[in-house]
């Protein structure tokens, strides 16, 4: 009996074999293979110090000035580089420069005096309002200031962008409350990230990054990718699936009535409304999707409708971009095929999305009257 077995295994084996071998050739011949495009690079140029001498356009700053948890190193400017630039909008190079200011935000210097008669909108956000990828001048606050200013040119417009990379709700409400404030705002607009309910990325525990749990697209290749193109490209078919399906659990599990997690964010959001209500300034909150599936499929809706019944119970206005976003599917919003921020199309959208929504309620934007 084993006799008569053994050859048929070594024949179906042989089978198989000649069969891979065949669609190995096939890939080959086609140029179907895993694709692990280099990712992102950023490199930090800070500010110079008072009494050194300054490279051309560098500003000083002042001795013993460092980074705090409102604002990233002043003067700093973080260059961002990518493998490709697919739409041709990046500088020489494939680069974006991201320059802060003397508060260590990622914008034009503000008098903390407002001026009479202005109406000063402030935000508060992570690295999706801070505009990774994005030049200064297309990012939704900017493209609303200059909306706002055209549409009643009665009042000048002016918005603060506190926004920092890794920064959840948490973080936002000590921003606002440590210097935000301070600036005496007309409105606040809280940019919210379905990942804000994770840790501070600068925390003991690192957030939760959408595109390598979600869409990893340049995972690192096993030794057998490196000699196989069938196998490259499978395996990393596969774990892009399992980890898609993995982050999906994971994220909406985190958005759980009982989740610690969105105990906590809940937490800051009530208190940021609390900071603002004590002043009579109105707080809109403006929900931004992650860019995948939009106009099918959308395997995040559930988080959604959690926020918005939150913002609901608590009486706080809110804007969910993900009607603004329907007509695309979702990576031709993004930065790069290897960064998940919006890019400026998807910028656009939002401050359009945003600027609507202002006009047609204007009680939020009495104050500054």
């Amino acid at each position: 009996m084993a006799r008569r077995i053994a050859p048929l295994l070594l024949l179906s084996l042989a089978s198989t074999l000649g069969t891979l071998l065949v669609i190995e050739g096939v890939f080959r011949a086609f140029g179907i293979e895993g694709h692990y495009p280099a990712p992102r690079v950023d490199r930090v140029i800070p500010g110079c110090h008072t009494g050194q001498e300054c490279p051309e356009g560098a500003a000083p700053i002042a001795d013993g000035l460092e980074p705090t948890e409102e604002g990233f190193v002043p003067f700093s400017t973080i260059i961002s580089t990518y493998a490709s630039d697919p739409r041709g909008y990046f500088d020489p190079g494939h680069e974006v420069s991201h320059a802060h200011n003397s508060a260590g935000w990622r914008d034009q210097e503000h008098d903390v005096v407002k001026e009479e008669g202005t109406l000063r909108i402030l935000g508060l956000g992570d690295s999706y309002l801070w505009g990774q990828g994005v030049h200064q001048g297309d990012r939704v606050l900017d493209l609303l200031q200059g909306s706002l200013g055209a549409h009643d040119p009665s009042r000048r417009v002016e918005t603060i962008n506190t926004a920092r990379p890794g920064v959840n709700t948490f973080w936002q409400a000590s921003t606002l409350q440590a210097r935000g404030l301070a600036y005496d705002p007309d409105l606040v607009i809280l940019f919210f990230v379905l990942n804000d309910v994770e840790q501070n990325v600068r925390g003991p525990v690192a957030m939760v990054e959408f595109l390598t749990d979600y869409r990893n697209l340049y995972q690192q290749h096993d030794r057998l990718s490196a000699h196989s193109q069938l196998w490259g490209w499978a395996r990393q078919r596969y774990l892009t699936t399992a980890r898609a399906r993995q982050y999906v659990t994971d994220c909406v599990a985190s958005f759980h009535e009982h989740s610690w997690k969105w105990e906590l964010t809940t937490g800051a959001l009530n208190e940021i409304q609390a900071q603002l209500e004590a002043r009579g300034i109105p707080l809109l909150m403006v929900v931004f999707p992650f860019f995948v599936e939009l106009d099918g499929d959308y395997p995040f809706a559930s988080i959604h409708e959690v926020v918005q019944r939150h913002a609901e119970q608590r009486g706080i206005p809110l804007l969910d971009l993900r009607e603004a976003y329907s007509r695309f599917h979702g990576p031709e919003l993004w930065v790069h095929e290897t960064d998940q921020h919006p890019n400026e199309i998807a910028h656009r959208v939002a401050a359009d999305a945003v600027h609507g929504y202002l006009v047609t309620h204007p009680e939020l934007l009495g104050r500054g009257r």
